[in-house]
C-alpha cells in the first residue's frame, strides 16, 4: 500500500524562543544535524519516499532547505496562517487526494519501530491509527482513553486526563478524517484541533485504533525537550573523526564526531558529543550530551549537555555551562566558575560578571 507522508513544520515555536525568532523550530540542530533531517530520516526507514511538509509563509529558508533534499519527493505546502492541525490536514487535501496517509507533526522525535503500526492498519482498515506513549504529564498533550486496542475518546490537553496515554504526534489516517475535519468550529485555542476530528470519527461509529510506541519518543518542542532529543539521537552515533581535523593534546573517551577541518588543542572530549565541521576548540571539556555546530569557536569552556548553534563564540577563562542552548553567532564571555543555563538567541552578545551565575534569556 503506497502511503504519503504529511509532515507539519509551521506554527509559532513560541516554547523555544527567542531561538525560533530568527528560525523555524524544525531547523533547530539536534546531534548534528538539524530536526527536519531526522525526521525525514527516521520516515524513510519506513518507506514514506513521498512526502507533503507544511510550513508557514515566513519560513522560506527552511523551505528552501527541505527542496533540496535529495533521498525523498519532497512537496512544500503553505499553510497561510496557523490555525490548528486539523487545518493544516484540510489545507494539504489536493497533496494527500484520496488516499490514505500519515501525519506526523514535526517537533517530536523518536526510533520506534512503526512497522507494527502500518502493518495493523493495513490489515484492520481502520479510519484511523494514532500512535501512543505513556507520560507522567499527560495534560501537556492530547490523550487517548482505550477500550482493548480501541480509541474511545480522545481530549486536547485535559485538566484531567482520563489516562496517562499521550497521542504521540504520528497518525495514520483514511481519507475518511477530511469529511470529519469539514465543519470543524475553532477550539477555545482558537485553532481546528485534529483530536475533535478524530472524536467525530468515533461518534459516527468508525474504527480508530491506539498503538502504543516502543522505544524512546521525545516532544522537542521545548528547551528541555531539544535538549534530550539531542542527548537520545547522540547515544546511537558512532565515532567518526574526519581526517583533515587537526587534534593536538586531545584526549577522547566515548563516541565523538569531529567534522572537517576542526582544530581541538588542549581539549578533553566526553562522548557522545558532535563537534562541527571549522570548529576551534582550545584548553576546554567538551561533553557529555553536547552538539557543537560549524564554524564555533570555544576557549576556556567546559561545556555539558548542551547545544551551540552554527558560529558562536564562547570565551572563559573560567565559562561553564550545562543545560544551554546558544544561538548562531551569539558570543559569550565570563570569568564565572559555577555552571550557568542559557538560552540565548542567534547573534546575542553577552558579558557575565563575576558573580554566581543565573539563568538567561537574552535575544538580539
Amino acid at each position: 500500500m503506497h502511503v504519503k507522508a504529511l509532515v507539519l513544520f509551521a506554527g509559532r515555536g513560541s516554547r523555544l524562543r527567542p531561538l525560533t525568532h530568527t528560525r523555524a523550530k524544525a531547523a533547530l540542530p539536534v546531534a548534528g544535524r538539524p530536526i527536519w533531517q531526522h525526521v525525514f530520516d527516521y520516515l524513510a526507514r519506513f518507506g514514506f519516499e513521498e512526502i507533503g511538509v507544511v510550513v508557514s509563509p515566513g519560513q522560506r529558508e527552511l523551505e528552501e532547505a527541505v527542496l533540496q533534499w535529495p533521498h525523498q519527493r519532497i512537496h512544500v505546502i503553505q499553510q497561510p496562517e496557523p490555525r490548528g492541525i486539523a487545518h493544516a490536514v484540510a489545507t494539504a487535501r489536493p497533496f494527500l487526494e484520496d488516499e490514505p496517509f500519515l501525519l506526523y507533526l514535526g517537533d517530536n522525535l523518536t526510533d520506534a519501530d512503526l512497522t507494527p503500526a502500518i502493518q495493523r492498519f493495513a490489515e484492520a482498515s481502520p479510519a484511523a491509527l494514532l500512535t501512543l506513549q505513556r507520560v507522567v504529564d499527560p495534560s501537556a498533550f492530547g490523550v487517548a482513553s482505550l477500550q482493548g486496542e480501541r480509541v474511545v475518546g480522545v481530549v486536547e490537553k485535559p485538566a484531567d486526563p482520563p489516562s496517562d496515554l499521550a497521542v504521540a504526534g504520528i497518525y495514520l489516517f483514511t481519507p475518511a478524517v477530511h469529511g470529519a475535519i469539514e465543519g470543524l468550529r475553532p477550539s477555545a485555542r482558537g485553532e481546528l484541533e485534529i483530536t475533535d476530528a478524530i472524536g467525530r470519527l468515533i461518534a459516527a461509529g468508525h474504527l480508530v485504533l491506539g498503538h502504543r510506541l516502543t522505544g524512546w519518543w521525545q516532544d522537542a518542542g521545548s528547551v528541555a525537550g531539544l535538549l534530550e532529543a539531542n542527548a537520545r539521537l547522540l547515544a546511537a552515533l558512532p565515532t567518526r573523526i574526519d581526517r583533515t581535523a587537526v587534534l593536538e593534546e586531545v584526549s577522547i573517551e566515548g563516541p565523538v564526531q569531529i567534522g572537517p577541518r576542526a582544530v581541538l588543542r588542549g581539549v578533553r572530549l566526553r562522548g557522545p558529543l558532535v563537534i562541527g565541521a571549522d570548529c576551534r576548540v582550545v584548553g576546554s571539556e567538551i561533553g557529555p550530551l553536547t552538539s557543537v555546530g560549524d564554524g564555533v569557536t570555544l576557549e576556556g569552556v567546559r561545556l555539558v549537555n548542551s547545544v551551540l548553534l552554527p558560529g558562536c563564540r564562547l570565551e572563559g577563562p573560567a565559562l561553564h555551562l550545562a543545560d544551554s542552548v546558544v544561538g548562531a553567532g551569539a558570543q559569550v564571555w565570563t570569568r564565572a566558575e559555577s555552571p550557568a543555563a542559557l538560552v540565548l538567541g542567534d547573534d546575542a552578545h553577552l558579558l557575565v560578571p563575576r558573580q554566581q551565575p543565573q539563568p538567561w534569556e537574552v535575544t538580539r
